[in-house]
């Protein structure tokens, strides 16, 4: 059989028009073939800046976020150092308050045990001047009394 042949068969016909087909289907992809890639080339690239863009902007919120992270901790200890501080502070002022208060009242009764022993003392020393003036009035008396009862007695004669 010769080639003509064969194609006066359909099967081939068929063939032969499908790879005709194929081949400027072939020439067509090889002419749109640069093209086409560097056209997916610029999008990969594309794709690829916005994702590296992306991950930089992550890594720095990231960073933003360990960074006020560790300013939090700092300030949260600065915050339970301070609440601590405010705690022992008041807690010693009022203990030292307390001390104060008893030291007052204690100095008060102090001060007026110290009145009473004053009194006490001013009224024993006016208790004894009255009883060395009642003595002494006394011997006065006593005196007067003999002087006049001697001057009676003078004047009666009577010795």
């Amino acid at each position: 059989m010769s080639d003509a042949e064969y194609l006066q068969d359909k099967k081939i016909q068929k063939m032969e028009e499908d790879s005709k087909k194929f081949k400027e289907r072939m020439r067509q992809i090889e002419s749109e073939l640069p093209g086409t890639e560097q056209r997916l080339d610029a999008e990969v690239q594309r794709h690829r800046a916005v994702a590296v863009s992306k991950k930089e902007s992550f890594e720095q919120f990231r960073r933003q976020a360990q960074a006020a992270e560790k300013d939090w901790k700092t300030a949260d200890k600065l915050f339970q150092k301070a609440q601590k501080d405010k705690k022992q502070t008041l807690d010693s002022l009022q203990k030292e308050h307390k001390a104060m208060q008893k030291r007052i009242a204690d100095a008060k009764k102090a001060r007026e045990k110290r009145i009473r022993e004053i009194e006490n003392a001013k009224k024993k020393e006016v208790d004894k001047a009255k009883k060395a003036k009642e003595q002494e009035m006394e011997d006065l008396k006593r005196k007067e009394v003999q002087r006049t009862e001697e001057e009676k007695k003078r004047e009666l004669g009577v010795s």
